[in-house]
């Protein structure tokens, strides 16, 4: 279901797991694993945006964090978004892709988000600006 948002551009998109993201209006959802929405700039292809919401205990939601962070190290960085989660993020190259990891704790919910690109597309502007606007898509998310 989608409704009107606040943002210029954008518009909510509302989940049947239980959450709102504000995306690009020239953004759509697509097909994918079982309990993930999935999504892509529909005007040029500029990666894939994965969002996957797990049950999880809210009373060990701290000690998953930590115990995330301690698995990858320096690799790691910590971030609160707007909506107040704590999580992390994190990058990785996997064969042709490169593939951008945050996981958000909010309640009783592990977010697993991943932004996968062509890894020749790393380093270009183009991509740099595309992650700006997946990071904020990342931090609108909302229960």
């Amino acid at each position: 279901m989608n409704s009107c948002s606040n943002q210029p551009g954008t518009f909510t998109f509302q989940s049947k797991f239980g959450y709102t993201i504000e995306l690009p209006k020239n953004w759509a959802e697509y097909k994918d694993e079982k309990n993930t929405n999935a999504f892509f700039n529909t005007s040029n292809w500029t990666g894939n945006l994965r969002i996957t919401p797990i049950k999880i205990d809210q009373n060990k939601r701290e000690q998953l964090l930590i115990d995330e962070v301690k698995s990858l190290g320096s690799k790691a960085t910590l971030l609160t978004t707007h909506s107040g989660f704590s999580g992390l993020k994190f990058s990785k190259e996997s064969g042709e892709d490169f593939i951008y990891y945050w996981y958000l704790f909010a309640k009783d919910r592990m977010f697993i988000c991943s932004f996968t690109i062509d890894t020749n597309q790393k380093d270009s502007n183009k991509n740099k600006e595309e992650l700006l606007l997946v990071s904020g898509i990342i931090n609108s998310i909302k229960l």
